[in-house]
């Protein structure tokens, strides 16, 4: 787990560096609800391996592709729910003997 033992998390500067990126651009995510609504909302900022792994595929829309963070929050949902109905085409394909 990161972030040390169970129960613990990762502060939002330790976060920011090991997403490569910074304090203030977590801050801005934080914000924009792009790394949860329940973290939006919480005043602990402890961040888990969920929202380093967002964190880190936001900047890279960013930085490679310059898309906006609020952009590139919509394009992770679209990418989540298409992988989410791949799923269920290859379920119901299996179901169907295919």
């Amino acid at each position: 787990m990161v972030g040390g033992e169970a129960g613990e998390g990762l502060g939002l500067e330790e976060l920011a560096r090991l997403a490569e990126t910074t304090a203030a651009a977590v801050q801005v995510y934080v914000e924009q609800g792009l790394l949860g609504e329940e973290i939006r909302q919480s005043r602990a900022n402890l961040f888990g391996e969920a929202e380093l792994y967002l964190v880190r595929r936001i900047e890279r829309l960013r930085l490679e592709h310059g898309v906006p963070s609020h952009a590139a929050g919509m394009i992770l949902d679209l990418a989540a729910r298409v992988e989410e109905l791949e799923a269920e085409i290859r379920s119901l394909r299996e179901a169907m003997g295919r």
